[in-house]
């Protein structure tokens, strides 16, 4: 049994941005600033979150603490597809953005693979002038081992609270904080349902991009496989990004397009 913790935390001074970063086995954090074309350090920090396992397995319970400073910049990276092996596994996510922080985290796809038990809670606190995106792209499990739909459990539950605090918000509730959107998936085996036309037909995977704040609207198809959702708030804008298909890497590719523009808008 693993417990895995990851922690990075950033503050701005001046034209300097402080980073505090631990982490505990099997999570590692690797990054720095992100040096340009002529070595002159930017804005935004890049560090890659890994797990030298090679995916993460039964019995582990890991936990994920990233909490940016206002007017500080971060992307997080993952270096390939995250493999649930089979047993129970927690994780715990807590993400809190201050006022003019902006965060990207476009994670590469999670495959679960057969008698795996995934439990997952997603917790983000984000000002209003914050910008985050956010994705999660899920697969059938391992397609070439002939492995689809035999996970036994998929739960993830994504909470976004919105505060209008001036300071850095806390991960503890607060009082002046409303729930701005709250999603959840339930999926337990067996999953005949799946196959069915309403849900995901013949489709192997699925995902969201969460792009909240003050992005540029993103250039996104609307079809049989894609879907796009505006937020109607005038305090929280944004967009919901959503796509199925067969290839989870298409989707983690079209994700990365549409994050590269948001990554050029913030140079």
């Amino acid at each position: 049994m693993n417990f895995g913790s990851a922690i990075l935390k950033t503050t701005r001074q001046g034209q300097h941005i402080r980073v505090w970063q631990y982490s505990q086995a099997p999570l590692q954090w690797l990054g720095g600033p992100n040096l340009g074309l002529q070595g002159s350090p930017q804005e935004r920090l890049v560090y890659y979150l890994r797990n030298p396992n090679g995916g993460l397995l039964g019995g582990d319970r890991h936990q994920i603490q990233i909490e940016l400073g206002t007017a500080s910049a971060l992307e997080i990276r993952t270096q390939g597809a995250t493999r649930l092996h089979p047993g129970v596994i927690e994780q715990q996510v807590q993400v809190a953005l201050a006022p003019e922080s902006e965060l990207i985290w476009i994670a590469h796809p999670i495959i679960p693979g057969a008698g795996a038990d995934f439990r997952q809670q997603v917790q983000i606190q984000l000002a209003p002038t914050a910008r985050l995106a956010y994705a999660e792209i899920w697969t059938a499990g391992r397609l070439a081992m002939g492995e689809r739909w035999q996970f036994q459990r998929l739960h993830n539950r994504l909470q976004v609270w919105v505060t209008d605090r001036p300071e850095t918000p806390t991960l503890s509730p607060q009082p002046n904080q409303l729930l701005w959107l709250q999603e959840q998936m339930d999926l337990r085996f067996p999953h005949e349902q799946m196959g069915a036309k309403s849900v995901l037909g013949s489709y192997l995977c699925w995902g969201s991009l969460y792009l909240l704040g003050d992005w540029p609207e993103p250039d996104w198809p609307t079809d049989a496989e894609h879907w796009r959702v505006t937020s109607p708030d005038p305090v929280c804008k944004g967009w919901i990004l959503r796509q199925v298909g067969h290839q989870a890497e298409t989707l983690w590719q079209n994700f990365q397009r549409v994050g590269s523009v948001g990554r050029s808008a913030l140079a």
